[in-house]
């Protein structure tokens, strides 16, 4: 944003106004969403916005809860609901927009954001969002915080005109929309992986070598057939010499986030490694304490913590990449 003139870096080009200050509560009707605990169903009229119902990226969830009384207020399409209670970091301040007349109602510690005239929802939501960090830091609490009223209203942010609004909010619907079909085009590769992988470690489905002719028979073996099995260390956390915050060269469970991993969530130094050696690069692990079965391959050489452990093949024709998926059923 050009502060000199108001005006973003990135633009659609037809447009050259100066983006106005504006105040949230200038633009929306404020409205606070009620009790409705004893009139919770699994399954009925009306779909409840909890807190649970907008998530860190601003898309509308099911919360799982309903309600049929006809009498209560509902909401209506295009209004802006947002999280006051921060059940998790990230979360307080962030929007959804309702999609639908009629189909939705509002719990307490949510509030509905009724658009005025010349303001559009998708366009205020992406920026609101965008912001989530002055309502982080403006709401209190000792256990749970909250964001008042008041700070929600006063919340100031620079707006082009409705007819540039629209277009920016269309824009990002879009990409939204795109991001959706991507991501329900993704689940579905997953699941037929997923089939994939009974199929063939169930012996289902079976490959054949290059002249069509099918493979040996698989034969049962014990993974201490096949491997040492090492684990990891941790150590003194009360010993500052032993850990290095600047380093990313330790795992925990807490670090193994996806298949493959190339540092670790913490760092310790020589002293702290003592006589231990790292985990080599292409080593399956897998955690066997609390969080049982994680399973993922290191590409770089590593210390992990003891509740980790690693496989060292003995012989040269045990693949790594067929032992993960083996062991992820």
């Amino acid at each position: 944003m050009n502060k000199q003139t108001n005006t973003p870096e990135l633009r659609f080009p037809e447009f050259d106004e100066e983006w106005k200050k504006r105040k949230l509560g200038e633009v929306v009707n404020y409205k606070n969403g009620g009790s409705f605990e004893s009139l919770v169903k699994n399954h009925g009229v009306y779909k409840l916005i909890t807190l649970k119902s907008v998530n860190t990226e601003g898309k509308l969830c099911n919360s799982g809860k309903y309600i049929d009384d006809k009498c209560v207020e509902t909401l209506c399409n295009d209004t802006l609901v947002m999280i006051l209670s921060e059940q998790a970091p990230g979360l307080v301040g962030m929007t959804a927009i309702i999609p639908n007349n009629n189909e939705y109602v509002l719990n307490q510690r949510v509030a509905a954001l009724v658009p005025k005239q010349f303001i559009d929802s998708q366009f205020l939501s992406k920026l609101i969002n965008r912001n989530q960090k002055y309502f982080s830091v403006r709401s209190a609490g000792t256990k749970v915080k909250n964001i008042s009223k008041g700070h929600v209203e006063n919340f100031n942010f620079l707006s082009p005109n409705y007819t540039e609004q629209q277009k920016i909010g269309n824009f990002f619907s879009k990409l939204d929309r795109q991001i959706e079909l991507e991501e329900e085009k993704l689940e579905l590769l997953e699941q037929q992986k997923r089939g994939y992988i009974q199929k063939i470690f169930s012996q289902d489905l079976r490959f054949k070598d290059e002249n069509g002719n099918s493979y040996p028979d698989w034969s049962i073996k014990k993974i201490e057939d096949i491997s040492k099995v090492n684990k990891g260390f941790t150590p003194n956390t009360k010993n500052d010499k032993y850990w290095d915050e600047l380093n990313e060269n330790w795992l925990s469970i807490a670090g193994m986030t996806q298949k493959y991993l190339y540092k670790g969530n913490k760092g310790i130094t020589e002293k702290g490694a003592s006589k231990h050696v790292k985990v080599d690069k292409d080593t399956l692990i897998m955690s066997f304490k609390l969080t049982l079965g994680k399973l993922a391959i290191v590409k770089e050489p590593i210390y992990t913590n003891e509740a980790i452990c690693h496989f060292v093949w003995k012989e040269s024709n045990v693949n790594t990449e067929y032992m993960y998926y083996y062991l992820i059923l």
